[in-house]
């Protein structure tokens, strides 16, 4: 039997939460636990670009009993969507690691709490029975409502809550589409199984649509689209700066991710009536949710609002049922988890100095700290779209797909970059030039903070100039996935 990469990606961060909780009382070594097995998994995972699809577009498959009363199985897979996503799970969570490096209330709690929502995360991205995929997405919500309700600020308490309500409710509907797939499934074929490629043969009939409509809600509220993204803004703007970066880089992706493995392949008929609803929505949360970025003072707010624009784009990606518009979107995925998780970081790391978020106590960062400065206009037009820059490769694959089969509402999205310029040159404005409110003096990145903004802008401007590597894992499993919903002759 081959060696279980995949079942080892996903204990690597358990093996490290259990470390964290035994040495509890010993933080440095808590730090380095932590580290190291987020730098574990993204090693695997740099490792498996190496390897080669099947016949269906699997690099990897695992299957192992589970629950055999039940039809359920511990099934694991990996394909190129799902490779990306776990290398993008890596690479942030050493992120995360990094920029929480002196967390001094609970570490040992606090790095526990990380490695296990990482665990969560990769769960979601590898497995493909249905039974377990709901434990992985149910596990990745406990971790993150104790680092907001914990380790938040302001109003925590609330945000957490609101976090957590909007959530289970779209995940309870998602549990009852499940069960009632898995119902239908045993009583045509008395199969009783939560494997999707099996579930993929059920004749749904007149429930097909009430059970896709319970996938796409609990989907829906993780990207989140408009208007059920309004716990997003509240839960970054107290998040502490590793919840805001797992949040916009990770769990929104979760979201994208489930429509792509769950719902497209289950109910592809009435996925393919729902495109241009998905667009409409698409362009909603494009436009109102920069606009709203833009009325913000908050810059960790304007940030957050920004996140729902960029995921707009996604979605719009995702709708045009096109091969070029859905390796885009995918793509964007990875570029927005990069910039938007820079841009969380580099918030913390200005709250850190100024005491404030506030725009209108900021500015004067151009001539006070240069090396933070830069790498802030980096990251804020590599967010913007800049050409050469990571967003750009993404999007323009997006746009340039969806004007060969929805035309109108591409030239719609098109117009949306304009909004993203306003709210984005704002927010520079604001944090570097101008006078310096009166006060002590801000200092410039420390060495640790140079290297992890480094190591994102190399990402950034690797997936702008060169995106090649991270779009050939795609080929064939979009154009599989387009094939089984009807989206390629």
């Amino acid at each position: 039997m081959a060696f279980p990469y995949l079942t080892l990606l996903i204990a690597l961060p358990l093996i490290g939460t259990a470390f964290c909780l035994l040495f509890r009382r010993q933080p440095d070594e808590c730090r380095w636990f932590a580290l190291g097995s987020t730098l574990a998994v993204l090693v695997i995972s740099c490792w498996m670009f190496s390897l080669d699809p099947d016949s269906n577009g699997w690099l990897l498959r695992e299957d192992f009993p589970w629950i055999p009363s039940l039809g359920a199985r511990f099934t694991l897979a990996m394909d190129g969507i799902s490779l990306l996503m776990v290398a993008l799970t890596g690479f942030l969570q050493v992120i995360a690691v990094a920029i929480s490096w002196h967390q001094k209330k609970h570490p040992a709690l606090f790095y526990a709490l990380l490695l296990l929502l990482e665990s969560g995360i990769l769960g979601v991205f590898l497995v493909t029975d249905l039974l377990l995929f709901y434990l992985f997405w149910e596990m990745m919500l406990i971790p993150m409502l104790f680092l907001i309700g914990i380790w938040g600020h302001g109003e925590r308490i609330y945000a957490a809550v609101k976090f957590f309500l909007f959530t289970l409710g779209g995940s309870l509907l998602m549990l009852l589409a499940i069960i009632g797939l898995y119902l239908l499934h045993g009583q045509q074929s008395g199969d009783y199984t939560f494997a999707l490629d099996a579930l993929r043969q059920t004749d749904c009939g007149a429930w097909e649509a009430w059970l896709y409509a319970g996938f796409m809600i609990g989907f829906l509220v993780k990207v989140p689209v408009v208007p059920l993204h309004t716990w997003l803004p509240d839960a970054h703007t107290v998040a502490p700066a590793a919840g805001s970066l797992d949040l916009a880089g990770l769990l929104l992706k979760t979201g994208v991710f489930g429509i792509l493995r769950f719902a497209f392949p289950l109910f592809p008929a009435t996925a393919a009536a729902s495109l241009p609803l998905i667009a409409g929505l698409a362009l909603v949360g494009l436009f109102w949710t920069a606009w709203c970025a833009y009325l913000q003072t908050d810059i960790k707010r304007l940030i957050a609002y920004s996140s729902v624009s960029h995921l707009g784009v996604v979605m719009l990606g995702l709708a045009a049922n096109d091969e070029i518009a859905l390796q885009g979107a995918i793509l964007l995925m990875v570029c927005h988890g990069l910039t938007t998780g820079a841009m969380f970081a580099m918030v913390s790391m200005l709250r850190r100095r100024t005491g404030t978020r506030n725009l209108a106590e900021l500015g004067g960062m151009w001539n006070e700290a240069p090396v933070f400065s830069c790498f802030f206009l980096f990251f804020a037009v590599a967010s913007l779209g800049l050409p050469g820059l990571a967003n750009f490769s993404g999007e323009i694959l997006v746009f340039v797909g969806a004007f060969r089969t929805m035309p109108v509402f591409a030239a719609l999205a098109v117009v949306g970059v304009v909004f993203a310029a306003a709210y984005i040159l704002r927010l520079v404005q604001g944090v570097l030039w101008g006078e310096r409110p009166p006060g002590r003096s801000w200092p410039d990145l420390t060495w640790r903070e140079g290297i992890t903004l480094g190591l994102l802008a190399i990402g950034t401007l690797w997936l702008g100039l060169y995106p090649a590597p991270f779009l050939e894992p795609l080929q064939q499993p979009v154009r599989l996935l387009l094939t089984a919903t009807g989206g390629l002759p």
